[in-house]
């Protein structure tokens, strides 16, 4: 009965005490690049809705898109540190790869 206490002292020390251990200067030097981390949202095309060229600029928007998640991706995974591991190699592969599906699809 006297050792439940005792674990959820240890348990709530635990808890407390890993957030004031993680703030190294590593984890201060992490959390400047992830302030500086910015997107740029592109701007949608001014051609009348409903004609072609609309249709033009739409699918130009959605891929400069696109690219602009793909660099927040990229830059988010060189603030962790893991870009140059394997998983996340083959994870901007594929979706390099999706971005030149769509892309293939458009005609003009």
């Amino acid at each position: 009965m006297r050792i439940l206490p005792l674990v959820f002292i240890v348990f709530m020390s635990v808890v407390l005490a890993v957030p004031a251990l993680a703030a190294g200067s590593a984890d201060d030097d992490m959390v400047k690049k992830a302030q500086n981390l910015n997107v740029t949202v592109p701007q949608k095309g001014t051609a009348l809705l409903g004609t072609q060229e609309s249709m033009t600029q739409m699918t130009g928007w959605l891929n400069a898109c696109v690219d602009a998640i793909l660099s927040v991706v990229h830059d988010v995974m060189n603030v962790l540190g893991i870009s140059n591991t394997t998983y996340a190699q083959d994870m901007t592969k594929t979706l390099e790869q999706g971005k030149t599906i769509s892309q293939g699809g458009i005609k003009k």
